[in-house]
């Protein structure tokens, strides 16, 4: 995927900022800089001199005192981190059994760093896990193991 060779070029602060852009457009059509410091949980000042990196990246369209949005090559590396997150948190949850703060925390750490063959073969993995109409097991904390899932009949 062309937007997955992006994500390596990209340091890890950039696409937060990437992903607070697309989150508040999301919610309100375009974005702010007070927006997106309240997203990101940063002062206005620091948001800036990402805008003008992003920009810069042909990522977010941007201009002082005027609306962001992402272009179509902003939207996709938003929307390929959001994959990522969504497949580390499933698979936290679902199949290691972790609470949902603890899947959601490292879930947004490592969208970051993971490899692209190591994301790919996660993602078969759960896909695997979701549709196999055989045996599901999961995580029992009563035995420190993983178990056949009771209610997988």
């Amino acid at each position: 995927m062309e937007e997955t060779g992006a994500l390596n070029d990209i340091s890890e602060t950039m696409q937060m900022y990437l992903k607070a852009v697309h989150a508040v457009q999301a919610k309100k059509g375009a974005a702010r800089v007070t927006d997106i410091a309240r997203e990101v949980g940063v002062q206005k000042a620091s948001v800036t001199s990402a805008l003008k990196t992003l920009s810069s990246r042909d990522l977010i369209n941007y201009a002082p005192y005027d609306v962001i949005t992402l272009t179509d090559s902003g939207r996709l590396v938003a929307e390929e981190l959001d994959r990522r997150y969504g497949i580390l948190r499933d698979f936290f949850e679902t199949v290691l059994g972790v609470d949902e703060e603890t899947a959601r925390t490292h879930s947004c750490e490592l969208e970051h760093h993971m490899e692209e063959i190591l994301y790919e073969r996660l993602v078969g993995f759960v896909e695997y896990y979701q549709n196999c109409t055989t045996m599901k097991f999961r995580w029992d904390p009563s035995i420190g193991g993983f178990c056949h899932d009771p209610e997988d009949v």
